[in-house]
């Protein structure tokens, strides 16, 4: 081996340890503040899984040191200069000459075939107990229930506050799973049209949720916050913007939400604020075909009148209930349904999470008080009812996503957010 050629394998070598160097440094610091890490969790489910892949990741930055360590050391101690060339430079061989050969050490192929095998064969055995601790999903406490259901291209959270998913929920939400500190949380998730996968790293792994199935899952956070997930399985067009976020509440705060989401939505047509009734009008012919508003609309779609109050949660009809007491739209995969927006004002995000309906919408305001503190997106929402295909892309002609309404004047769709805004 030449000169040259010795000084580039030596250079690449260290390029490659020093690079590795680099990657895990910046994994390090980066790590502190991403919202989809599995090294910083905050609840039990999440800790297990970063006690399996921090020493795994250990053992493998050992291992790699020790792999590059080794070439540096062999390819230096049998290194050999070759004989001398015809100018003078050493480190050339004729076709016909051949440097020293060396055909091995049995003992040395021995170790690197056994020592691998044993400590492949350890991990083994901490990752199934890390598996069959993640498949213990049988929740602590069993009076609350929640299905979770994915759908091109955002999550539905249908409570059932006393564990019971054969009967209607309590009430639902979308993009947004809110869950009391501390307590173990039974999730009962499915799908409504092709193959999601939930995943909020910081309190859990991912499960998948398959149509015509049901898998159970458990959540759980040992503080409060608010923990960004994302649909790990792909989906379609807008796949990539099918998050998902996790809130867990203190157990009073959590209440209180309780409390509120169980509240039917005022009557808009009484509201004597600019905007809201015109707002309701034009809600009511566009939008409600769709979307839910409790106490305000009945679901068009599955043969309600538009104009009827749904003074229950029972939303849909006894047709529409699938398997195991999941309420999914039985006559096609295609989901046909729309988030629940009789609380829209007190979620953080929309449009299955891909914008923030609050421009200040941080840590530092309590979530109880997005409405009365954040301040609206409102540029972001307008432009989402405008024209929602062209913030997300969608195939809204074929029931995946929403359609664009761009039929709306502007003041209509100034009336329609002013009616929004009043849904907390």
């Amino acid at each position: 081996m030449s000169g040259r050629a010795r000084g580039l394998v030596w250079l690449s070598s260290l390029l490659v340890i020093f690079g590795a160097i680099a990657l895990i440094v910046v994994a390090i610091v980066v790590d502190k503040d991403h919202p989809l890490s599995t090294l910083s969790p905050v609840g039990r489910q999440g800790r297990d899984i970063a006690e399996l892949i921090n020493p795994i990741f250990i053992v493998a930055g050992v291992v790699f040191f020790l792999v590059q360590g080794a070439v540096l050391a062999l390819w230096w101690r049998y290194r050999v200069a070759g004989s001398e060339s015809g100018d003078g430079e050493f480190g050339y061989y004729d076709d016909d000459e051949f440097p020293e050969q060396t055909h091995g050490n049995n003992r040395l192929e021995i170790a690197w075939t056994i020592v691998p095998t044993v400590l492949l064969a350890v991990i083994s055995v901490f990752t199934l107990v890390a598996l069959f601790a993640l498949d213990d999903v049988k929740a602590s406490e069993d009076d609350l229930v929640v299905t979770v259901i994915g759908q091109q291209w955002w999550w539905e959270y249908q409570y059932h506050l006393d564990g019971d998913t054969s009967s209607p929920p309590d009430f639902v939400t979308s993009n947004e799973l809110v869950i009391p500190v501390g307590q173990d949380v039974a999730l009962d998730i499915k799908s409504r049209d092709v193959i999601h996968s939930f995943w909020i790293p910081k309190l859990n792994g991912k499960r998948d949720a398959v149509p015509g199935r049901s898998h159970d899952w458990v959540i759980q956070a040992d503080e409060p916050g608010r923990f960004r997930g994302q649909c790990t399985e792909f989906c379609g067009l807008s796949h990539g913007y099918m998050k998902m976020v996790a809130v867990a509440l203190p157990r009073a705060e959590f209440a209180q939400w309780r409390d509120n989401q169980l509240t039917p939505a005022d009557d808009p047509t009484e509201s004597t604020e600019p905007g809201v009734a015109e707002g309701w009008d034009t809600f009511s012919q566009q939008c409600a075909s769709c979307h839910v508003i409790v106490g305000v609309t009945s679901p068009a779609n599955r043969g309600g009148d538009v104009n009827a109050p749904a003074d229950t949660w029972d939303i849909y009809g006894e047709a529409d209930r699938g398997d195991a007491g999941a309420y999914l739209d039985a006559e096609t995969l295609v989901a046909g349904a729309a988030p629940n927006l009789t609380h829209l004002m007190t979620r953080g995000t929309f449009a299955g999470s891909a914008f923030d309906l609050y421009l200040n919408a941080g840590d530092h305001i309590p979530y109880l008080n997005l409405a009365d503190r954040g301040t609206l997106n409102r540029g972001e929402l307008e432009a989402w009812i405008f024209n929602a295909p062209e913030r997300k892309p969608a195939d809204a002609d074929d029931l995946r996503g929403m359609p664009a309404r761009t039929g709306l004047s502007p003041d209509d769709i100034d009336n329609v957010v002013d009616f929004l805004s009043t849904l907390d």
